[in-house]
C-alpha cells in the first residue's frame, strides 16, 4: 500500500500514531514504526531534554522512521526545541498547533527543521491552517476532525477533508479523527486521503505504556460513553465517562463560563496522567479518548493492528472497484 505519503515520510503503511501527550512513548512509538507505520513521540509538553532523552530510546529500539510533535505556539519552549531538535537529526517533526497559523511564523520553523534534514508532518485544524501548510513547505497534512482526542478540532473530520482536497492540491492529505476500523480508513481513501492517522486505537494495544485499567477502560466503552468535557476552557476534549468525567461535567453546567473555566482547569489537572500511570480510572483519573472508543473490542498487537487496517482496506476497496461504486 504505497503512495504519496509512504514516499514523503518513507514508510511502509500509510498510518502515523497521534502524538499523545505522556501516552506516545518510546515503547509505542518504536512498536508502530516497527510494524511499517509512523510512531510519534507525545512530546509537546517536554521540555527539549527530556524529550531528546526519548528520542535516544526510541532510536535504540527501532532503525526505521520516527516522528517528535511540536507545538507551534509562541513562547521559550518552542525556540529551545527548535534549536534542539533541529539538530537531532529526527526524520520526521510533526507540527501541531492550537491557534490559526500565520505564514512568516510558520515558515520560519519549518525552515528550521527542514535545514536539520527533517520532514514536516502538519496537523491541522481547519482550512486556512491547510493553506499555510502547504505554502510553508509542508511535506504531508495530516486534517484533524473533532472526532479526534486531545484538544479537539470544531470541524467533523470528513468535511474538513473533503474543503481541504478542493483547495490543496501539491501536498498529500492523511486524516485523522475517530478511526480504528478498515471500513473508515476505506472510506477516507475513497474521499481522497492517502493516509490515517489513530490515536485512541494504538492506546489499546499491548505495546502501549499505559495502565491496563486505561485499555480495558477503552475497550468497554460504549458511543454514549464518549463524553465532551472543557468546552468552557476552550480546549475540549473526549473523555471515557467516568466519576471524574461527571464531576466535571457538573462543573460546566453549574457554573457561568468564567468561573467554569478555572474551576474545570483546577479539577482535570494532572488526570490523564493518573488514570495512564496510576490505574485510577475512576476517581481521580480520566480516560482521555476520540470519539471512537465503541470500535474498539479488543487489545491487539501494534503489528497486527497496522497489517489489519491496510490490508482489510485494501480488500474494500478492491470490491468497491468490482461492484462498480
Amino acid at each position: 500500500m504505497t503512495n504519496r505519503v509512504c514516499k514523503a515520510l518513507n514508510i511502509k503503511y500509510p498510518i502515523v500514531q497521534g502524538a499523545m501527550a505522556w501516552n506516545s512513548m518510546p515503547e509505542l512509538v518504536a512498536a508502530v514504526s516497527n510494524a511499517g507505520g509512523l510512531g510519534v513521540l507525545g512530546s509537546g509538553p517536554m521540555p527539549a531534554d527530556i524529550a531528546l532523552e526519548n528520542i535516544e530510546k526510541i532510536r535504540a529500539m527501532t532503525d526505521k522512521p520516527f516522528g517528535v510533535n511540536v507545538f507551534l505556539d509562541a513562547g521559550p519552549m518552542l525556540e529551545e526545541k527548535a534549536e534542539k531538535l533541529s539538530k537531532a537529526n529526527i526524520p520526521v517533526i510533526y507540527i501541531d498547533t492550537l491557534n490559526i497559523l500565520t505564514p512568516d511564523f510558520t515558515k520560519k520553523y519549518y525552515d528550521i527543521f527542514k535545514a536539520g534534514g527533517s520532514k514536516i508532518l502538519a496537523k491541522i485544524n481547519c482550512l486556512e491552517d491547510a493553506i499555510v501548510a502547504e505554502q510553508c513547505g509542508a511535506d504531508v497534512i495530516i486534517c484533524k476532525g473533532l472526532e479526534g482526542g486531545g484538544h479537539k478540532s470544531k470541524i467533523a473530520a470528513g468535511i474538513l477533508l473533503t474543503e481541504v482536497l478542493e483547495h490543496v492540491k501539491n501536498t498529500p492529505i492523511m486524516v485523522s479523527g475517530g478511526i480504528a476500523t478498515p471500513k473508515q480508513m476505506a472510506g477516507y481513501v475513497m474521499m481522497g486521503a492517502e493516509g490515517i492517522e489513530m490515536g485512541t486505537a494504538f492506546i489499546a494495544t499491548e505495546e502501549s505504556p499505559v495502565h491496563e485499567n486505561y485499555k480495558t477502560g477503552i475497550v468497554a466503552a460504549k458511543d454514549i460513553d464518549a463524553v465532551y468535557l472543557g468546552d468552557c476552557t476552550g480546549e475540549a476534549s473526549w473523555q471515557v465517562k467516568n466519576q471524574k468525567a461527571l464531576r466535571l461535567d457538573a462543573i460546566e453546567a453549574n457554573n457561568v463560563r468564567s468561573v467554569a473555566a478555572e474551576l474545570f482547569k483546577k479539577e482535570a489537572a494532572g488526570s490523564g496522567r493518573i488514570a495512564a500511570q496510576t490505574g485510577d480510572t475512576q476517581i481521580n483519573g480520566s480516560i482521555m479518548c476520540g470519539a471512537t472508543v465503541a470500535l474498539i473490542h479488543k487489545i491487539s498487537n501494534v503489528d497486527t493492528l497496522v497489517r489489519k487496517m491496510c490490508e482489510e482496506c485494501e480488500e474494500i476497496l478492491a470490491k468497491s472497484t468490482t461492484l462498480g461504486i
